[in-house]
This record gives C-alpha cells, structure tokens and sequence, in this order.
C-alpha cells in the first residue's frame, strides 16, 4: 500500500467522525479519545518506529488522549473538583510516552532528536509540582518569592566560581 493511499483512507475516517461529531452522534469525550486513537493508529499504519518523521502523528495521539482522560475524569462526579494540575501531570507522562515509545529507540540520533520529549515532559512535571505545591500550601507561597531568588543568586554564583577558577 502506498503512502497517499493510506493518507486518502485516513482522511476519509477523519471526515466520517468529524461529521458525524457535526451531528451529534459522538459526543464531545468519545471524539477526543477517536481522534487520539486515530493518529495512534495512523502512526502505527505508517510503520510507527520504522522512521523518524512518524513522531509527528504519535505526538498529537498521545496529547489528545491525555486531554480525553483528564476530561472524561473530571467529568465524573466523584473528581468534580479535580485539580487542574492533573492536566499538566497528563500532558508530561504523553511526552514521556513519547520518548519511550519513539524516540528512544533511534540510538544513531543526536542527543537532542533523541531525548527532546523529556524536556517538555520535565517542564509540565515541574509545573504539575509548583501547581500541586501552590494549592496545598498557599500559606507558605510566600516562601516560593524567596526560593527562586535564592536559587538565581546561588546559578550566577556558582558560573562566576567557574568563570574565575578556568582563568
């Protein structure tokens, strides 16, 4: 099967559930987690690790599926006041996964085609801990005024040490 021929079948699948989300026959969550299956299922309809550039469609899946969960979460009653940092912790384990599923296995990359998913995923972890944190100690929020000035002035610190030890 050829490229375009498995690009024509995929857009035709698309429009069907776009329609048919035009209509009202798919709601809203159960669109989300189709088109999330749908780019999986292209990635891998294209040969998933066999190149580089199918990350493209792996991306997309993997996201939109975090949004479909944490959506289809927080719609439950039970989690109704579900913390929006659970989004971000979503979204990092989607790069993560895509790290782990793709680009991991491309050992003749460069660092940086290798390892750029487990920069995003760090930095929305990061944001998922700074939010959680916020949330559960707003007293002590005034304490995080003084922590990211601290770790500036320790950062030009220490790259003043090693600009004068290399001299």
């Amino acid at each position: 099967m050829s490229k375009s021929f498995k690009g024509g079948v995929l857009l035709i699948i698309a429009g069907v559930f776009l329609l048919l989300n035009q209509l009202g026959v798919i709601p809203g969550q159960a669109f989300l987690f189709l088109l999330a299956l749908g780019f999986i299922a292209t990635y891998v309809l294209l040969g998933a690790r066999k190149e580089y550039g199918n990350v493209g469609f792996l991306i997309p899946g993997t996201v939109l599926f975090s949004i479909a969960t944490f959506s289809a979460i927080q719609g439950q009653p039970v989690y109704e006041d579900l913390s929006p940092a659970f989004f971000f912790l979503g979204l990092s384990l989607s790069f993560l996964a895509v790290f782990l599923v793709h680009t991991y296995w491309f050992k003749s990359m460069d660092h940086g085609e290798r390892f750029w998913p487990v920069y995003p995923a760090a930095g929305l972890l990061l944001l998922f801990i700074i939010i959680s944190f916020s949330e559960q100690w707003t007293a002590h929020l005034n304490l995080l005024n003084y922590i990211w000035i601290i770790a500036l002035i320790a950062i030009g610190g220490w790259m003043v040490y090693s600009g004068v030890k290399r001299k």
